[in-house]
């Protein structure tokens, strides 16, 4: 049995003559005759019965009736689905984030992209920059999307975004008005300090190369963990500028840090740009504001 004996004959049911059957299937009626006479010897019964011009369907014709239009109706959603793989509409994509970013502007990449291909759907990982860049060595993730500083020549790179780092804290430790402020590392200079544990060596020799040395209270792996310490009046916090779009209602200051060796950049990580699916390559070479 074929597909196509399946079509002819739900056309022959649904037009009643094999004449109009064979219009619509646009073919010409005895190699449609001869495809339904197939079809019922390799059935073993009679799916027609003649009355005057018209085909009346028998109970058994009836009940194949019933099979074949499901199995038409998944095979042409399976065709459909299939064509949305390959132009990359459907599919899951596997992406991972750090923490600094996924609660603030990566969520609005993400809504953006789901409005625009509906049928993906995702799986969402967290976790540090390193594990993150693990994972997609190891072909674990798709993409993930992670920050500076880090060394990875194996991995291919795309910069989506460089921020300012920002100084946060309670108020009592910085002098001044409240509000956002620009502020140099000396405003830093024997404050308690809490920051991410791989940015601590970058920071002590930019403290250093301005005659300082940084009091580091607290090293961190998430941008939520230096928030909530800050917070809690445990030191400054320094954090990327996008870490800090997730402060609600905390009364704390945030100061930018002017120093142009102290910015980080959001990037987004593949294993090789070529060799993603057309699903991550959508995401890979979308627009990011």
């Amino acid at each position: 049995m074929e597909l196509r004996q399946l079509r002819y004959f739900a056309a022959v049911v649904e037009e009643e003559t094999v004449l109009a059957a064979a219009r619509k299937l646009n073919m010409t009626q005895p190699p449609l005759t001869a495809q339904l006479k197939q079809l019922e010897k390799e059935l073993n019964c009679s799916l027609f019965q003649r009355k005057g011009r018209r085909l009346q369907v028998t109970e058994a014709g009836k009940h194949f009736y019933q099979k074949a239009v499901v199995i038409l109706g998944l095979c042409d959603a399976a065709m459909a689905e299939m064509r949305e793989f390959d132009s990359g509409t459907a599919g899951t994509l596997q992406i991972g984030v750090v923490s600094s970013v996924q609660e603030g502007i990566f969520t609005g990449w993400l809504t953006a992209f789901a409005a625009r291909y509906p049928e993906i759907r995702y799986e969402i990982y967290s976790a540090n920059t390193y594990q993150l860049l693990e994972q997609v060595r190891a072909g674990q993730l798709d993409l993930a999307v992670v920050r500076t500083p880090f060394s990875a020549p194996d991995i291919e790179q795309k910069v989506l975004r460089e921020e300012s780092l920002m100084a946060v804290g309670r108020e009592g430790f910085f002098s001044g008005k409240t509000g956002q402020e620009r502020i140099g590392l000396a405003a830093l200079d024997g404050k308690p300090l809490i920051v991410y544990r791989r940015w601590e060596q970058i920071l002590r020799a930019r403290f250093e190369a301005e005659g300082l040395l940084p009091q580091i209270r607290c090293s961190t792996d998430t941008a939520q963990a230096t928030l909530a310490l800050a917070d809690g009046g445990l030191g400054i916090g320094i954090l990327p500028a996008s870490a800090v779009s997730q402060l609600t209602e905390k009364q704390l200051k945030v100061c930018v840090l002017e120093d142009p060796n102290l910015t980080s950049k959001i990037v987004m990580i593949c294993k090789e740009h070529s060799l993603l699916s057309r699903t991550a390559r959508l995401f890979w070479e979308l627009g990011f504001m």
